[in-house]
This record gives C-alpha cells, structure tokens and sequence, in this order.
C-alpha cells in the first residue's frame, strides 16, 4: 500500500500539519524537524499528492516559459536553466510560444493564466516586446520575470547579461591584437541585446579613437545563414575588414564559412569572433573567440526570482545583471599584412 501524509508523520514523530508544512517549503519549520521528515519521506518513499497540493495553495505549480524567434541554442540553455529551477521547488515547467505579432498567442496565455494553469511567466527576448499583454498580465495580479527586456523604465522584474560592456571588451580585445577595420554583424532589431551589443562596438571604437563607419556594419538575424551572407558582403568591399564579429555565436560560424570559400585562411588572412559561448562556438573549426554570456545562469535567476514573487517573498533586487566575459581562443589573430 502507498504511504501516506500520516504514515510520514507518524514515521518522523510529528504532526500531519508540520509534515504538510515540510512539503509545501514554508517558513518557521525546526531544521531538526525538517531533516527528520525528510527521512521519513525517504525512508517511505512517499511521493506528494500534486494535485491535493494545488488545490490546498489555489496554484497550478507550474511555470510558463514563454519565446519567439530565438536560436534553438539560446532557448536549450535557458530552458535548462528554468526546469533545474522549478524542479528543484517542486515547479513544472510549460513551454508556450509568443509571437508578439499574434494576438492569438496573448489570447492563450491570458486564458492560462485566468484559469490558473500557470502561476506565472519567464519571458525571454523578443517574447517580452508583448507590452500589452504584460500589461495585462500586471493587471490581473499575475507575476512575471523577463530575461534582457527591451523595456527597462517600469519596476517590471527583470535579469539581463552585461551584453554591451561585453561586446566593448572584445572590441578592446580585437583593437589590441592590431585590427582597425573591424566588420560587425548586427543581431535582430527588435531585441535589447542586440542593440546593447552594437553600442559596445561602437564605444570601444569612440575611445581609441576611431570613426564609426557605418558601411562595416552589416543587419543579421542570429541565424548561421545570415552570418555567412554578411561576411560575404563584408569581405567583396574594395577594403574588406580583416576581422568580423558577430552578434552571436551562430552568424559567427555562418562568417566562418564564407571566410574559407572566399579562399581565404582563418585566422590568418581574416579574424572571426561571436557572442554567447553556445556549444557551437567549441565544436567549429578554428574555435571561435567570443563573449560568454550565462544564457543558463540568466533563466535561472529569473525563475528563482518567480518563485520567490510568487510565495509573496521579497528577492533581494527586482533587477539583476549577470557579468560577460571574454573568452579567446582560435578564430583570431593579429591582422595579416602584406
């Protein structure tokens, strides 16, 4: 016979009440009295009454993770980072696409969220450019955590990287090693990230004291193809720039490819460097120079942020930024010369 709440707390030497108060995580419980209801979870092999559970708290337990348009890189890292999140507090997760141009898609999630299927929502970008339907959601008492928002004005949580002191590390990297014509590849438009990014260019070129040249910069959309037919248009300039950084990891490798079918040698003839440290960016040939940014270590920032909003807790900060770093290895050199 399956064990029971009361088997574990007669098992553990407590009450019914504390053993419940063990499950559902609340506060002002003994750790002596904790660990021992613990044991006798083990012990029993007792396994919760989800659904007993959500009907005592009126929640669902699970968590909406909500994207548009990203590399499936960017939302592998960030999904493993929400599930090892809400598994760890006892959360499920649900996977929900939000094209923000759609109205059906807001439709889907109001009703999730009105019918309290889903207690709350993790937005990753361009997800979080749905501004009415976080107003909504706001409106409804419905919690919410967005990763790199565009929108950054209203007390809205949020957890973002430190993507443009990041892009202006490795520029400063790249200026160092000799290069002064530095092609850039631009991310999506509409994502805040990719704006950052473009803008840490463009600084680190400011304080050495060189000119922004527009015709450098070339519009991607973080896929590899982009990335290839970008770096082919940079390197037919009558002047092509000896090395081209990406937005990301995926155009880089995308550059990669029209470097050697130009018929030229990376990285002695051309320099290539991304963003992001995705696997990819390890598995390329030469390995390519870029910036990490802890695409993990953001989602899960922002669902332990959820979780806490959602037990009415307070987080230590409603915004947080997780530091970039760079990371050099095969993909650049110092500029070729004849």
């Amino acid at each position: 016979m399956r064990p029971t709440i009361r088997d574990v707390a007669q098992n553990a030497g407590v009450s019914i009440k504390t053993v419940s108060r063990v499950l559902n995580d609340e506060p002002y419980v003994r750790e002596d009295t904790r660990a021992k209801v613990l044991a006798a979870i083990n012990e029993l092999g007792f396994v919760a009454n989800l659904s007993a559970k959500r009907l005592a708290k009126g929640q669902a337990f699970t968590i909406g993770l909500l994207f548009h348009n990203a590399s499936w890189h960017y939302i592998l890292d960030a999904q493993r980072g929400v599930l090892d999140t809400t598994r760890a507090h006892g959360y499920s997760t649900l996977m929900h696409p939000c094209d923000v141009a759609r109205s059906l898609d807001a439709r889907e999630i109001l009703a999730q969220a009105s019918q309290r299927l889903v207690d709350g929502f993790v937005f990753t970008p361009p997800a979080d450019n749905a501004t009415q339907l976080l107003e909504n959601l706001e409106a409804m008492g419905v919690p919410f955590v967005r990763m790199t928002p565009w929108e950054r004005e209203r007390e809205w949580p949020y957890v973002a990287a430190t993507d443009r002191a990041g892009a202006r590390e490795m520029t400063e990297y790249l200026l160092q090693l000799g290069h002064t014509r530095i092609g850039y590849v631009r991310g999506p438009a509409d994502q805040k990230a990719g704006a950052d990014r473009h803008d840490g260019y463009r600084d680190a070129l400011a304080t050495a004291g060189l000119r922004y040249d527009p015709d450098l910069v070339r519009q991607g959309d973080d896929q590899f193809e982009a990335g290839r037919e970008a770096a082919c248009s940079l390197l037919g300039m009558r002047e092509p720039p000896t090395v081209i950084f990406c937005n990301n990891d995926e155009m880089a490798a995308g550059a990669c490819v029209a470097v050697r079918e130009a018929g030229l040698l990376l990285p002695e003839d051309v320099s290539v460097a991304g963003f992001d440290d995705i696997p990819l960016a390890r598995q390329v040939w030469p390995a390519l120079t870029t910036v990490c940014q802890p695409i993990y270590d953001l989602a899960a920032a922002a669902t332990q942020m959820l979780i806490e909003l959602l037990n009415g807790q307070t987080p230590p900060a409603l915004s947080i930024e997780i530091p970039t770093h760079l990371i050099v290895r095969a993909s650049t050199a110092p500029p070729h010369h004849n």
